[in-house]
């Protein structure tokens, strides 16, 4: 007989626990066994019978079917020679059982009554046995849940009784059974023989558990239940049902099915009777299990353990002031089976202006749920000095999609302690990434990103004896040698069809090691290899452990060519641990996982009697598998805000519960199945589905929340902010909030947040109730955004885009009056070529990936962007008698074959004329480089100024002489007046940047005092200040535009002129032919968004841009000579 201890609340539950446990058995040093069904559960409990007890000792914590094992295991050691010798049957070994059926199909030790129909079909053109690997273990499992959920259908089985199945699907699971059952015994019938033991006193009892706890269950199969109250009998069996209601709901309909009923026009005494809409809706899990439990003889030793939220005043909000709020009075009529609305028995009641106990938030996003969620957190642990972190749980439908956006979120200031819990060990485990990240090469292309990942692992670093310092080394020499991807000739022969080693890890690694071996800078071929040079010392022995990585990776790759049995593979997976991977007290406990995980392979395989060879992809889809059901679990409950998964029975209560990514796509789940899953064609009452599950999940958490429940899902889609329906479940809760309450006007509880964190709608003063935001860098954004429209401080009056942060500028000046600021003279470079960009990167600590950029791990088709300039300022440079050609093919650095050829003659045709025109120009000596160290009151500039020469500074280069360049040379050559006495002209060489000619020479004339070159360069240097504080307007080529066509009207700046000079540029802004304007530059449309500051007179007046151009660029053109 079972003992049944029934509540609403966990915590009533747990101190019932207390009380039985505390009833000292017959055997006083007999462990407790307490039944969970999650391991966050088992610490939430220690925690508790702790608190009770002082101490919490001699307390097992197992899964329901890890105790039925258990006790199997006990009584089988203690009837001795009578006990089977076979092992029970698993998921993991009836998964090799059936694989090697699977591949046994058509073979001559195939059984000819086993027809895999479905399966058979697709199993067709599966060369690698993936399929097979990946459909055996869908079987076992689908057979496991049988030995739950049907025994008396595998016992129907066992007798040979399969031919009653009409279903085809049928016979050959039969079939399979009963080789099964001949490799191991199943579930069922050693539980039947144990508890026949039991009946009978074959078993010693004493080694059987005198007391079996329950706890915290809310359903449960009917064979476990039929098991435990069998064991009953013999042992007391105490089950603590939480239960969202003490009335009896087993036949309370959901409101779908009262729809139906009344649709069918049944009289009104036919009509199912009325029940709480949200119970009818989400509880049928609990309402089965209840109805399973009549079915049995149950006693009830403790009294009532219900308790009335709305009535109980210990969880009072701290703003209810004692009045119920809207989440216990949802929780009260759950408990008490009520459907509250107009027309209804009970009428909704007037909400609270201050209740924000329950509130639902959609977003755009799961970064944006998890930055929205750490506002609400904060909110509330600003508001309530009694809530502390470890009163807040998140949960959520897959904790490995949100973490990477919550530790991103939650690490940034202002931090929040908290703890990430039920990730796949393998997501956490630097040992084990790393291994399957090894086993993954296998497959991949080589690529140097990948090998210098691996490389960056500690565990692999370690073992080759490389600190994390000599990576940047290691990976500047692959760059250096031109490996892009690829082992060799014969590697890429298996990926294109074509052998060819240019690029690869061979030609990298024979450079290398050439360049190691020979004198710096030569150009001599050894065996076709050039000599890599630029290292030697230290840095030599560096290569020579990146090349033992690099050379043990390839050996491991090597041992997964050929297919073998699973002992084999077993073997070779130990060597590559052992050869690649360091162990020391760090990573003992994955390393155990790894090693612990091959062993059970190896022993399930053996115990199946698989012994065929299969390949590295179907023995790598079994390990990898395996190692997934390992799950952390270490930090739950552990001090800080805990985010875990929405598992079944985790209804451990917390004051503020939050639900993240409830949206109708990710939650409930589906729950599809394989077609000849004979559980999902013929359902009973009991049976296990993943979405009635999933609403159980949403009702527990519910009724767990103590103060607040918040709710956040992806709402909008990102794209083009169209709704996305929210999950079923939280759709009926707003429909019965909405059908329960009365709000107050103006009162909100749905939220619909803004695309981005800094919209003006969370920092504005005018902003609505219960959007806000705690991030001080997303505030700057914002208010670097908006304050251009309001008209503060010194842009009073300006309504265009001059953007100021009174604080960073602020901060910029009191800095300046307490110490000098240093300038660098590349910073101020720098800084000119983008100070949009300049000031969003280091003011606000916003950093874009560049777009578009072409990965350098592939061979360049084309020749464009920086690797083209390197190559033509090289050929412009060469003045000596050398094939550089020869030289820049066996570096690697032109494309292949007859592509190189012609890349090279385009090269060669851009550069002679600038070569030719730079010999003229260019004096003959060597050029000086001059150090320059400006102090003045207001900052100090310093600096190296390069390319002079005797009477001038004279600088050749292969790029076009664009606005960006010249603006370079501009702020070189004022340094340069400023370092000589006697300054001559800056003379340029490049190509022309209007294409019309093949070479140009450009010149900036001497500036006539070295007072006036001093002045502009520190005008300079306070726009720099000045950008640094706040955006200053300043686009390189489109200010260059604008001012040279003012510059040929003598800067006449009337309304008809500037209109003549926007006609002119004011394309660039939004789009050219070859490329995306200034607008798309992803910083200059953070600052600027939709706003047009070239789009006419009047707004390019007050954007600041034209004063901004006019102060940088008219000194310039002053003095340029075309």
């Amino acid at each position: 007989m079972i003992n049944l201890i029934k509540s609403n609340r966990m915590e009533n539950l747990a101190q019932a626990l207390c009380t039985v446990i505390g009833k000292v058995p017959d055997n006083p040093i007999s462990s407790e066994f307490i039944g969970i069904q999650s391991r966050g559960m088992k610490q939430w409990l220690s925690q508790v019978i702790a608190r009770h007890f002082g101490v919490c000792a001699n307390v097992r914590f197992m899964f329901p079917r890890q105790m039925l094992e258990y006790i199997r295991e006990q009584s089988c050691a203690s009837q001795g020679a009578g006990a089977s010798e076979l092992g029970l049957l698993n998921r993991d070994m009836m998964a090799w059982a059936v694989l090697d059926a699977l591949m046994a199909k058509g073979s001559e030790s195939a059984r000819a009554d086993i027809d895999f129909i479905g399966p058979g079909t697709y199993l067709k053109h599966d060369d690698a046995g993936t399929k097979a690997m990946a459909l055996s273990h869908r079987i076992a499992s689908v057979l496991d849940d049988y030995q739950v959920y049907r025994p008396d259908m595998l016992a129907a089985w066992g007798r040979g009784e399969n031919q009653a199945f009409e279903d085809p699907h049928a016979l050959w699971q039969a079939v399979l059974w009963q080789d099964l059952i001949k490799k191991g015994v199943s579930l069922p019938d050693q539980m039947q023989a144990c508890v026949g033991a039991l009946e009978t006193g074959a078993v010693n009892t004493t080694a059987l558990p005198q007391r079996i706890s329950l706890f915290g269950i809310s359903a449960m199969p009917p064979f476990f239940l039929n098991l435990f109250n069998l064991l009953g009998r013999k042992m007391d069996v105490f089950l603590f049902l939480l239960t969202p209601t003490h009335q009896f709901f087993f036949d309370l309909p959901s409101p779908r099915q009262q729809e139906k009923a009344a649709l069918k026009n049944k009289a009104v005494s036919e009509l199912p009777e009325e029940g709480n809409p949200l119970l009818g809706a989400l509880g049928q899990s609990s309402r089965e299990t209840q109805g399973l439990l009549e079915n049995f003889d149950y006693d009830e030793p403790m009294g009532d353990l219900f308790e009335d939220p709305a009535a109980m005043p210990g969880d009072t909000h701290p703003d209810g002031q004692g009045v119920a709020d809207m989440l216990r009075v949802i929780q009260s009529d759950i408990l008490n089976l009520v459907w509250r609305g107009k027309g209804r028995a009970e009428d909704p009641i007037a909400v609270a202006a201050g209740d924000d106990s329950l509130a639902v938030h959609a977003c755009h996003s799961p970064m944006r749920e998890a930055q929205v969620l750490k506002d609400l957190i904060l909110d509330a642990l600003d508001r309530d000095p009694g809530l502390c972190p470890h009163d807040v749980v998140v949960m959520m439908p897959d904790i490995e999609a949100y973490a990477p956006f919550l530790e991103a979120v939650f690490s940034q200031s202002p931090g929040l302690p908290f703890t990430v819990s039920d990730r796949r060990r393998r997501s956490e485990s630097l040992t084990l990434s790393a291994f399957l990240n090894i086993l993954d090469m296998k497959e991949a292309r080589l690529e140097k990103s990948k090998i210098m990942g691996l490389l960056s692992c500690p565990v692999i670093a370690d073992k080759f004896g490389l600190t994390m310092g000599d990576q940047d080394l290691v990976s500047s020499l692959f760059d250096a040698a031109g490996i892009l991807w690829g082992r060799d000739g014969a590697h890429r022969e298996k990926i294109l069809g074509r052998p060819y080693e240019q690029n690869s890890w061979t030609f990298g690694l024979n450079r290398l090691m050439a360049g190691f071996a020979l004198p710096e800078a030569s150009t001599v071929f050894v065996n076709d290899v050039l000599p890599c040079d630029g290292f030697e010392g230290l840095e030599g022995e560096i290569l020579g452990k990146a090349a033992h990585f690099i050379y043990s990776l390839f050996k491991a790759l090597d041992l997964m060519d050929s297919p073998g049995t699973i002992r084999e593979w077993t073997t070779r997976f130990r060597t590559i641990i052992s050869d690649i991977l360091a162990k020391d007290l760090g990573n003992d406990g994955d390393m155990a996982v790894l090693l612990n995980a091959l062993d059970d392979m190896e022993k399930q395989a053996g115990q199946a009697g698989f012994e065929r060879p299969i390949s590295f992809c179907a023995v790598r889809l079994a390990l990898t598998a395996k190692l997934d059901v390992h799950i952390s679990q270490g930090s739950f409950l552990s001090g800080g805000i805990t985010f875990c998964n929405l598992m079944p029975m985790r209804s451990i209560p917390f004051k503020l519960v939050c639900l993240m990514g409830m949206d109708a796509q990710s939650f409930p789940r589906t729950g599809t199945s394989p077609g000849f899953d004979l559980i999902r064609q013929n359902p009973r009452l009991g049976d296990k589905q993943e979405r009635q599950e999933d609403c159980e999940l949403f009702l527990e958490a519910l009724l767990c929340a103590r103060l607040r429940l918040i709710v956040t899902y992806t709402g909008m889609r990102i794209s083009d902010n169209s709704p996305v329906p929210v999950a079923s479940p939280v759709a009926e809760l707003v429909d019965t909030v909405k059908n329960s309450f009365v709000f107050p006007q103006g009162f909100q509880w749905q939220f619909a947040h803004p695309l981005h964190p800094f919209s003006p709608d969370y920092f504005s003063d005018a902003r609505a109730p219960g959007y806000f935001s705690y991030s001080n860098a997303q505030c700057r954004i914002s208010r670097s955004q908006s304050t251009r429209n309001k008209g503060q401080g010194e842009n009073a009056g300006a309504p265009g885009f001059c953007f100021r942060d009174p604080d960073a500028h602020n901060a910029v000046k009191q800095q300046a009056s307490e110490q000098m600021p240093m300038i660098a003279l590349s910073d101020l470079i720098a800084f000119f070529r983008h100070p949009v960009r300049y000031y969003v990167m280091d003011t606000l600590g916003v950093i874009y990936p560049e777009p578009g950029q072409v990965s350098d791990e592939r061979e360049p088709f084309r020749l464009s962007g920086l690797s083209l300039y390197d190559l033509g300022s090289l050929a412009v440079e060469n003045r000596e008698d050398i094939d550089l050609y020869s030289l820049v093919k066996a570096q690697g650095r032109l494309p292949f074959g007859k592509k190189g050829e012609q890349e090279w003659a385009r090269i060669n045709d851009l550069s002679e004329p600038v070569k030719y025109l730079a010999q003229n120009e260019l004096p003959d000596t060597n050029p000086q480089i001059l150090d320059l160290c400006l102090q003045t009151e207001t900052c100090c500039i310093t600096g190296r100024v390069t390319d002079v020469y005797d009477r001038c500074r004279a600088v050749a280069g292969f790029g076009r002489l664009n606005p960006s360049r010249l603006l370079t040379q501009w702020i070189m050559h004022l340094a340069y007046s400023c370092v000589e006495e006697h300054p001559g002209a800056t003379v340029m060489v490049g190509q022309d940047p209007k294409g019309k000619k093949p070479a140009v020479r450009f010149q900036f004339s001497a500036v006539k005092e070295k007072p006036q070159a001093r002045a502009l360069l520190l005008d300079l240097a306070g726009y720099f200040l000045d950008g640094k504080a706040s955006v200053f307007p300043f686009f390189a080529d489109l200010c260059f535009h604008l001012v040279w066509d003012l510059s040929s009207r003598n800067y006449d700046l009337s309304a008809s002129s500037l209109s003549t000079a926007l006609s002119k540029c004011a394309g660039l802004w939004r789009n050219t032919f070859n490329s995306p304007g200034e607008s798309f530059n992803r910083y200059t449309a953070l600052v600027f968004g939709q706003d047009n500051p070239f789009s006419d007179p009047l707004t390019l007046e007050h954007s600041g841009v034209l004063d901004a151009g006019l102060a940088v660029y008219r000194p310039m053109l002053a003095c340029l000579i075309l």
